[in-house]
């Protein structure tokens, strides 16, 4: 990763805001990164009520979510996330913008994000055929 990259991530996690979210579309090396979609799918795989995916999906993303997360000498601690299409199915009943929020108040979130991104909103796949989320009150960075 270049050194202008690392600067400009250092200089916004060390701003003072509620939210540290750090949005990229390439990979970056240096993150250990859950494959939150594989490994929630894992989980209810075998799952035989429907009406309980929900339930199992949250369960496991909190525990998931909680043990992923690394402390870093340059970045603190931080959450890395990738594979996110999960948390857009409809039986999951999610609130990803809640997501983000709760996971990045205490830490540096960074989501690998393959859709389209504008200042306000991410788009899960296009602009035009996509499922949005508001991120406008959420302090973050994209690089």
């Amino acid at each position: 990763m270049s050194r202008p990259i690392i600067d400009s991530m250092t200089a916004y996690i060390k701003t003072q805001s509620r939210n540290k979210i750090i949005f990229h579309q390439n990979e970056i090396p240096e993150l250990v990164s859950v494959n939150i979609g594989y490994r929630i799918s894992e989980a209810i795989y075998n799952t035989k009520e429907t009406r309980k995916i929900s339930m199992i999906a949250t369960a496991e993303i909190d525990r998931l979510l909680n043990a992923a997360i690394i402390p870093h000498d340059l970045f603190g601690r931080y959450l890395s996330l990738q594979n996110l299409g999960i948390f857009f199915e409809p039986e999951i009943k999610l609130n990803f913008t809640q997501l983000l929020d709760n996971y990045s108040q205490n830490n540096v979130l960074f989501v690998h994000w393959l859709g389209e991104i504008d200042t306000e909103n991410l788009y899960f796949l296009t602009k035009e055929n996509g499922i949005i989320t508001e991120i406008k009150n959420l302090s973050h960075i994209v690089i």
